[in-house]
């Protein structure tokens, strides 16, 4: 295969890798929603690319000697083949959404706001849903103590706590762009007496554990909730949350 063909084909591979991406939703395990599109048109262009002249299968033969077995071009065409790797990883492995084992090492604290934190949204069931981003930021930056008594539901996967007292930590990652910049946010759960699986999904329920707000501490614990109601749940698509403000 001439040092053109080559280039084609990968033009294809990968064009068609990120259009699958798209397509199948597991674009979502590395972008925010709003960069898919971004991912379609990219793929498309690639497919465009490797299809059509100049540069595209469809191009017609090039013209020229055909290289000796030293020619400069026909290792660069072997080279290019290792564009493959990724696209093998992710057809093969399907690499999942970012887990525990990324989390010990991106975990944050939104800082607090300049002003008072609104109003917690209307109980659904008994519970006020929230994401996990709103609950560590009004757990632990709040002077008000918004949470305290407030009955709330969370959504995250199974981190360990590293501690004796059967607790976890119910975590959930944030973006801001791609996976690259994800931050992890963690509440401490407490209370639940069933043995958790690493990177389990769960919907807790419970209360906040009140503790002095930590407005001013750049590097505050996780907040501690004691759960109630704690059930399993399929990983939610998108994976993430997209957002860390919620103070006023």
């Amino acid at each position: 295969m001439s040092e053109e063909q080559t280039r084609s084909v990968l033009l294809l591979t990968l064009g068609a890798t990120a259009v699958w991406l798209w397509h199948s939703g597991e674009a979502l395990n590395y972008v925010r929603p709003g960069l898919a599109p971004l991912v379609l048109a990219a793929g498309v262009v690639l497919l465009v690319l490797g299809l059509l002249p100049p540069l595209g299968l469809l191009g017609g033969p090039a013209a020229g000697p055909a290289g000796g077995a030293g020619d400069p071009h026909q290792h660069r065409a072997r080279v290019g083949w290792l564009l493959l790797v990724p696209v093998l990883v992710v057809l093969v492995v399907q690499p999942a959404a970012l887990g525990s084992y990324a989390a010990s090492s991106r975990t944050v604290v939104p800082g607090g706001g300049d002003s008072e934190f609104p109003p917690l949204d209307a109980p659904v069931r008994g519970a006020v849903p929230m994401p996990m981003a709103e609950f560590v930021t009004r757990a632990v930056r709040d002077p008000g103590q918004s949470l305290a008594g407030v009955r709330v539901r969370l959504i995250g996967f199974v981190a360990p706590a590293e501690t004796s007292d059967g607790s976890y930590r119910l975590t959930r990652f944030v973006i801001f762009c791609c996976a690259a910049d994800a931050e992890a946010l963690q509440a401490v759960i407490r209370g639940d007496a069933t043995p958790r699986a690493r990177d389990q999904w769960l919907e807790v329920e419970g209360t906040w554990q009140p503790r002095p707000a930590a407005v001013d501490d750049p590097n505050p614990q996780p907040p501690v909730l004691d759960a109630d109601v704690v059930r399993p749940i399929a990983p939610p698509r998108p994976p993430y949350e997209y957002s860390m403000q919620f103070s006023g």
